[in-house]
């Protein structure tokens, strides 16, 4: 009889070594899992703070090109009324089209790159929640916060839909969350 057992108690040392090596695989997992969710916020955080000064500087490449038009408007209408001649004219206007061509290729760039980084980082962030530890009510209570915050003037436009669009995709991942547990 003690041979029969010895054979099970091998049978669970072998069975308790591949536990194991899953026991410790789940582990780095939710330690890499931790660490995700804080590089995420950490980086969602920062770019929360640095957005506006970001989109400044985009929207200085806009109204530098909405700037040169207004020249080549203003040296269309000295030539008309005979304050500058063709000559000039044409060399003045050809200067600032190529100006505006440069800035509006890199503020292109700079939207694309903008929008690509936005998308990117709220994929990520979205990823990272965790919704069991929030509340329906938690958002709703945010975001009549944010309603208050802006009806007083105490946010910006761009600060309130940045920060609603946040509170809408949370709310959907709330909601995505709850019929999961009711389906289980």
């Amino acid at each position: 009889m003690e041979e029969y057992i010895n054979v099970y108690r091998e049978l669970m040392k072998a069975l308790e070594e591949r536990l194991n090596h899953y026991r410790e695989g789940v582990k780095r997992l939710d330690e890499a899992w931790v660490g995700y969710r804080n590089a995420v916020n950490e980086l969602k955080r920062e770019w929360d703070s640095d957005y506006p000064l970001i989109e400044s500087r985009v929207n200085q490449l806009k109204a530098g090109i909405e700037g040169l038009r207004r020249q080549v408007e203003e040296a269309e209408v000295k030539r008309e009324i005979g304050l500058m001649d063709d000559e000039s004219y044409g060399k003045l206007v050809n200067e600032l089209n190529t100006a505006i061509e440069e800035l509006s290729k890199m503020y292109d760039q700079a939207k694309s790159l903008l929008g690509e980084l936005e998308n990117g980082l709220m994929n990520h962030w979205i990823r990272s929640i965790d919704v069991s530890a929030i509340s329906q009510e938690a958002v709703e209570k945010l975001t009549k916060n944010l309603e208050e915050a802006r009806a007083n003037g105490q946010i910006s436009e761009e600060t309130y839909a940045r920060l609603k669009r946040d509170l809408d995709l949370l709310a959907k991942a709330l909601q995505a969350y709850s019929l999961l547990l009711k389906g289980q």
